[in-house]
């Protein structure tokens, strides 16, 4: 069939209910190809041409990543909406605000899907690779969802400090992208050169996984946390901390009055 180079003559059990048969595959066992083919016409293959009365069963280091493969996919569909739920009540608890954690996850999210397409388009697009590392979505997720929530949460923190002294949400922002913008910036430039480090490795897999990683830390740092979340908190204004008005400057304290003395303290 397809993809198959070549097959050995069966080994047997000593009690000769077991054959054993070597496929050797026209491809790399690890490569995209030689996973398609195992993953459908070979094991089809296998199992419909197993006699009466007998089972088949295709085993080997390329038939595990198809299995691997086939449970990371169905991960995909848990790991992301439970991490961005619970990522939201965090930001929903922390804020006090039911708007801003939607945006806010939503500018993550905008990074994965641009981080994604960019690796995408320099490694299939321009490098020719037939696709990127099945595991390569999960730990391109977890580290730009980790990352861009903190510079987000830097950003924002600073923003609502800066309406609480009174400013409009413009200057707020204005104010928070200049005083928290470059501890983002520098946090972002040495996180990115370090996983980018990764692709002078000449390993597929570190390549790939050191040019998302770093794409993604870049996108999250200078893009969203730096124009997209401070500019959005800008336009939607005191609405973004509803209901919780996180933005409003705390009441002054009202003067004490001693009864004994009948002498009156205002508060330094």
């Amino acid at each position: 069939m397809p993809g198959v180079g070549e097959v050995a003559q069966p080994q047997l059990s000593a009690d000769k209910s077991v054959a054993d048969f070597s496929v050797t595959l026209k491809d790399d066992p690890s490569s995209h190809a030689a996973i398609q083919t195992v993953k459908g016409p070979l094991r089809d293959t296998a199992h419909d041409a197993a006699p009466a009365g007998t089972s088949a069963v295709v085993g080997g280091i390329t038939s595990v990543f198809v299995d691997i493969q086939a449970a990371v996919n169905h991960d995909y569909t848990v790991v992301f909406p439970v991490a961005a739920l619970i990522i939201m009540l965090i930001l929903g608890l922390m804020l006090r605000s039911v708007v801003a954690p939607w945006y806010l996850i939503a500018s993550v999210g905008l990074g994965f899907a641009a981080t994604l397409g960019a690796t995408v388009l320099v490694f299939q697009v321009f490098g020719s690779e037939p696709g990127l590392i099945f595991i390569l979505p999960v730990i391109m997720y977890l580290f730009v969802v980790a990352l861009g929530t903190d510079y987000n949460i830097l950003m924002v923190a600073r923003l609502r400090e800066e309406a609480r002294e009174g400013r409009s949400p413009r200057d707020a922002a204005a104010m928070a992208v200049r005083h928290a913008g470059p501890t983002v910036a520098a946090a972002g430039v040495i996180l990115a050169g370090t996983f980018g480090s990764l692709m002078l490795a000449g390993n597929a897999t570190l390549t790939q996984m050191g040019f998302a990683i770093s794409f993604g830390i870049a996108i999250a740092a200078f893009v969203m946390a730096l124009f997209f979340t401070p500019s959005v908190t800008a336009l939607i204004g005191h609405a973004a901390w509803w209901p919780g008005h996180g933005d409003r400057r705390a009441a002054a304290p009202e003067p004490t009055v001693d009864a004994g003395d009948g002498a009156s303290a205002a508060p330094h």
